[in-house]
C-alpha cells in the first residue's frame, strides 16, 4: 500500500505519546483550521497517560490510563497503531513503515519518545528482569509475578534499581503486590533533588516502616540467573549481593533519536534531536516535540515542559510568534504552601511525617523549602481534597494554594498563613520568618520553564503578556 497522495497541509505525527496527544489537541482546536495529520504509534493503544502506568500493577484497568479520545475523533486526523517508522526521507518527505506503507508530509513532528535504559552490567536482560515504560512491560510484570509465584511456590523477592519518584513509587507498588520488595540506588539519600536530608530521612522512614528495605549507597555491577536462567541475585561494587527473583529498573530514560539520527538531522551527542526555540529541527520541514528533543544541551525529561513543547510546535503551525526559553529541568510545577511553624520557622518531624502520610495517598511528591512544601506532581482537580488534608492534619491555617499568588481551591477566597483576606493583587501580608508562594508566572518563556500551558481558558493559544 502507497499513501504518498498528500494534501496541501499534510502534517504528519510520529509518536503517539502524551506530546503527540496535546500536539494534536492544540493543532485542531479551531474548527477551520485547514490540515489532515496522520498520527503513527508502534503501540496498540491510543494515547495514554505513562505517568500512571505503575497503577497498571496494582491492577488498574490500562483502558483507564487513555487520554482524552475527543482529539482525535474530528474528521482532519487519522491514528495509526501498532506501526513504526523505520525511515525518514527528508529529500521526498515521505516516511516508511513496519508494515511497507508509504507517508507522504508538508511537515513532520517527531514525537518519538524515550526509552527506560537498563544498568549496563552482565545479566540486566536477564528473564525476570523489566523496565516500566509501556502497558505491555506493565502486564509483562503482573504476569511474570504471578507465574514465578506459582513455579517458586513462595512470595518473591524483588528489587527495584534507581532512585526517584518513579522507583519508590514502582517500589511501594511492588511491595502491595506481597513481593519482598528492596529499593536500591546509588546516592546517600532518597530523593536528593526534591528532599533535604531530614524530609528524606522521614520518607526513608515511612518507606521502611511499610516493609521495604531501602539500600543506599550501592552499584549493582552483576545480576545472577538460577538454573533456570531467571534472575536469582544482585551483585554490588562492595562484593555484598541481595537475593531477587523479579527486577525493575527506573535509572531513568533515553531520547529515541534513532530515526532523526539515520536521517540526517543534527542529534545532541548525548542523545536528542537538536530542536530551536520553536522546535524547528536541521531539516525546516521537521519539527521534534518532548522527550525526544534536546534544547540548548539539555534533555525534555518531564510532562510538563514536554506539553508547552506541543503546544509551542501547534502554535508555530498555525502561524503564532511564539518560542520557548528552556526549562529547569524539575518535576512539573506543584502546589506551593506555607505551612504553619512554631518559634523560628521549623518544621517539626511530625509535620514532616504527616507531609509524608498525605503525599502517598495523593501521590505527590513533596519538596521542603524553608518553612513551606512544594507538592509536586499535583494535578489542578486535587487541590480542594489535598488542602482538606492538609488543615486536617493541622499542618495549615488558611488558604494559600494554587501556583500563582491569589489562587485557592475552589469556592474558597485567597488568604494567608493568619486567615487574613488577600489584597485586590492576590497577595496577602506575610507573617515574619515565613516564604512566599510561587512566582507569578507571566510570558511565554516564563510560562514554558514553569510547565505551564500557554494555553487560555478558551483553550486558544494565547498572545505574549
Amino acid at each position: 500500500m502507497n499513501d504518498t497522495a498528500s494534501p496541501t497541509n499534510e502534517i504528519l505525527v510520529v509518536g503517539a505519546g502524551m506530546a503527540a496527544h496535546r500536539f494534536v489537541e492544540c493543532l485542531l482546536h479551531d474548527p477551520s483550521t485547514d490540515v489532515r495529520v496522520t498520527v503513527i504509534g508502534d503501540e496498540g493503544h491510543g494515547p495514554y497517560d505513562r505517568s500512571a502506568l505503575v497503577e497498571v500493577l496494582a491492577g488498574r484497568d490500562p483502558a483507564e490510563l487513555q487520554l482524552e479520545r475527543a482529539a482525535f475523533g474530528d474528521d482532519r486526523v487519522r491514528l495509526i497503531r501498532d506501526d513504526r517508522v523505520l525511515r525518514i526521507d527528508p529529500a521526498a518527505r515521505t516516511v516508511r513503515t513496519r508494515a511497507r506503507r508509504t507517508y507522504a508530509y508538508d511537515t513532520l513532528v517527531l514525537a518519538t519518545g524515550s526509552f527506560a535504559a537498563r544498568v549496563a552490567v552482565d545479566g540486566a536482560r536477564l528473564p525476570g528482569c523489566f523496565v516500566l515504560r509501556t502497558i505491555e512491560d506493565a502486564e509483562s510484570v503482573r504476569e511474570f509475578v504471578h507465574t514465578r509465584s506459582r513455579i517458586l511456590g513462595r512470595p518473591l523477592r524483588g528489587a527495584v534499581i534507581g532512585g526517584g519518584p518513579p522507583g519508590l513509587a514502582t517500589a511501594e507498588a511492588l511491595h502491595d503486590l506481597g513481593i519482598d520488595t528492596t529499593f536500591v540506588q546509588h546516592p546517600e539519600h532518597l530523593l536528593p533533588a526534591e528532599l533535604d536530608q531530614t524530609a528524606a530521612t522521614v520518607r526513608r522512614i515511612a518507606l521502611e516502616e511499610k516493609g521495604i528495605t531501602v539500600r543506599t549507597r550501592a552499584r549493582t555491577t552483576r545480576l545472577d540467573p538460577d538454573e533456570s536462567g531467571a534472575v536469582t541475585a544482585l551483585e554490588f561494587q562492595d562484593g555484598s549481593f541481595q537475593r531477587a527473583d523479579i527486577v525493575i529498573f527506573t535509572i531513568g530514560v533515553h531520547p529515541r533519536d534513532e530515526l532523526a539520527r539515520n536521517a540526517g538531522l543534527e542529534v545532541h551527542p548525548r542523545g536528542g534531536v537538536i530542536v530551536d526555540d520553536r522546535c524547528g529541527t536541521s531539516d525546516e520541514n521537521i519539527l521534534a516535540i518532548g522527550e525526544a528533543a534536546c534544547f540548548e544541551g539539555r534533555h525534555i525529561d518531564a510532562v510538563a515542559p514536554a506539553r508547552v513543547m506541543a503546544e509551542l510546535a501547534a502554535a508555530r503551525l498555525l502561524g503564532k510568534d511564539v518560542s520557548h526559553r528552556g526549562h529547569d529541568g524539575s518535576a512539573p510545577h506543584g502546589i506551593p504552601v506555607v505551612l504553619s511553624t512554631g518559634a523560628g520557622g521549623e518544621i517539626a518531624p511530625g509535620q514532616l511525617m504527616a507531609i509524608g502520610r498525605i503525599a502517598e495517598v495523593f501521590r505527590v511528591r513533596p519538596r521542603i523549602t524553608g518553612a513551606g512544601v512544594e507538592l509536586r506532581g499535583a494535578r489542578p482537580e486535587q487541590s480542594s481534597a489535598l488542602w482538606e488534608q492538609l488543615v486536617a492534619a493541622g499542618l495549615v491555617d488558611g488558604a494559600l494554594v494554587g501556583a500563582d499568588a491569589g489562587e485557592a481551591p475552589p469556592g474558597q477566597v485567597p488568604r494567608d498563613v493568619q486567615g487574613r483576606r488577600a489584597d485586590a493583587s492576590g497577595t496577602a501580608p506575610r507573617p515574619r520568618g515565613q516564604t512566599t508562594r510561587g512566582p507569578v508566572v507571566r510570558g511565554w518563556g516564563e510560562r514554558a520553564r514553569a510547565g505551564e500551558s500557554l494555553l487560555g481558558s478558551s483553550g486558544r493559544v494565547e498572545n505574549p503578556a
